[in-house]
């Protein structure tokens, strides 16, 4: 792997000096070709299977549109507007299920759902959601240089296809979760452009609707977006004030007296947190372990987000951040990771638009380990997914870590890639990255042409 030149550094007019067989090099830029050939002509089929797959399994199982967790929302918002407390019971009257588990602040933004039916929040819940999965990855692509029609109508169709397949993002359509609205605003406020007035604004809306976004302010402070980082904090603070003043009983309650940190609340089943903490408790280890390894982990996760964003990796320092609160927070139910939406968009990326090989084995590998796959389809809705299979014994301690070992795969695996420069100038030229000496300038047939540098001594190669 080797550098390229960032935006508005000239490139050098120097005729490119490969050492290297040419038969090599054009066997990789044919086979890099024919990936982006592929994309573009059977991206869209792909999509169009995914959906087919969508409206087949919500015709057999019509529950699967009961967009439950927001309907709780719902619940919570007309909770407020009677007067009632947010915390002592649940949807259905149980005091111990369908709980409304996020801050005051987050019922009162769910207010405008009080003002409409059950059966509309549904189906506003459902294609809101499914309209923010595919801006969200319009978005990071175009952060990551993809723009134009033809690029977008390929590589665009694939991903949003396999997004919406990932266990996280289906599960989060079905039961209408907050957290592809999340992702969402974060992509924006991220990946947007730094110089933004208000930039921050939206990350600390976020975190006061649910607390482990906050990890971004942190994040926008050590990669230097100081001023973003005090907006987000300022935004988070005004949501936290404007909870106690508008509830204050409720607000007592979720932040003086530990109602954020409450995991009983959310579910008595060991199995079903796929955090750190969640892993400890099945391994019955607790205390100052549990501590230190959180601690732990979440600067190794902030270590190598910030080296993410230095290399030019936008996306993935944000797949990372946010897979990180996903992994340290007290609970964390499978369909909390969808942030590895934005590690599939940059897998694809590097795969179909950059030529990676290893990056095209690793979006599929990823993709197939974290797809919805039906694994029961008894009852009312299907079991999906990987945390779908419990076999017992160790296998209900090893099994819902999966996210986690996931997650740190990704974190060995980004930082060993990381390890040497590598500043990308967002834009995509369909370019792939060829074994070049101290400094070339790599051009060949249909692929686009990229600058490459390298720190080692003249007449070495990189790759």
């Amino acid at each position: 792997m080797c550098p390229i030149i960032p935006v508005g550094v000239a490139a050098p007019a120097a005729a490119p000096a490969f050492r290297n067989r040419p038969g090599a090099l054009v066997t990789f830029a044919v086979m890099s070709a024919r990936a982006n050939v592929w994309v573009r002509a059977h991206g869209p089929v792909v999509l169009l299977l995914a959906v087919i797959g969508y409206v087949g399994m919500y015709l057999r199982w019509p529950n699967l549109a009961g967009q439950v967790d927001l309907l709780v929302y719902r619940f919570g918002a007309s909770r407020v507007l009677t007067g009632l407390d947010l915390y002592s019971v649940g949807l259905t009257g149980n005091p111990h299920t369908l709980l409304f588990d996020y801050s005051p602040f987050a019922a009162l933004c769910a207010l405008p759902l009080s003002l409409i039916t059950s059966e509309t929040t549904q189906v506003l819940g459902l294609t809101g959601n499914v309209a923010l999965v595919v801006w969200a990855v319009r978005r990071m692509l175009a952060r990551l240089g993809v723009s134009t029609p033809a690029e977008l109508y390929g590589v665009g169709a694939l991903l949003v296809a396999l997004v919406c397949w990932l266990e996280p993002v289906r599960l989060s359509l079905q039961l209408g979760q907050v957290n592809l609205v999340i992702l969402a605003v974060v992509v924006a406020d991220l990946l947007g452009s730094d110089g933004r007035r208000w930039a921050g604004i939206g990350i600390g809306i976020v975190a006061g609707i649910k607390l482990t976004p906050a990890l971004f302010i942190v994040y926008l402070v050590l990669i230097g977006r100081r001023r973003t980082a005090l907006v987000a904090s300022l935004t988070f603070a005004g949501t936290v004030l404007l909870g106690f003043l508008v509830l204050p009983r409720d607000s007592g309650y979720f932040w003086l007296r530990g109602g954020f940190d409450d995991v009983a609340r959310i579910s008595s089943d060991p199995v079903a947190n796929t955090s750190l903490r969640g892993l400890f408790v099945r391994l019955h280890l607790f205390g100052a372990t549990t501590t230190v390894a959180t601690i732990v982990l979440a600067a190794l996760g902030l270590a190598v987000a910030v080296l993410a964003w230095r290399r030019g990796q936008a996306v993935l320092a944000l797949a990372i951040v946010g897979m990180t609160s996903d992994a340290v927070s007290p609970f964390s139910w499978s369909h909390h990771w969808v942030w590895i939406a934005a590690l599939v968009v940059h897998l694809g990326h590097r795969a179909y638009v950059r030529g990676g090989r290893w990056s095209l084995v690793a979006v599929w590998a990823f993709w197939a380990t974290y797809a919805g796959w039906v694994v029961s389809a008894s009852g009312d809705t299907p079991e999906a997914g990987l945390l779908s299979v419990r076999p017992g014994g160790s296998w209900d301690v090893v099994l819902p870590a999966a996210y986690l070992v996931g997650f740190a795969g990704v974190l060995a695996c980004s930082a060993w890639w990381l390890r040497r420069p590598c500043y990308e100038t967002g834009t995509t030229t369909g370019g792939v990255l060829y074994p070049v000496t101290r400094t070339q300038l790599a051009e060949t047939p249909r692929l686009g042409t990229e600058a490459c540098t390298s720190t080692v001594s003249p007449g070495n190669t990189v790759t």
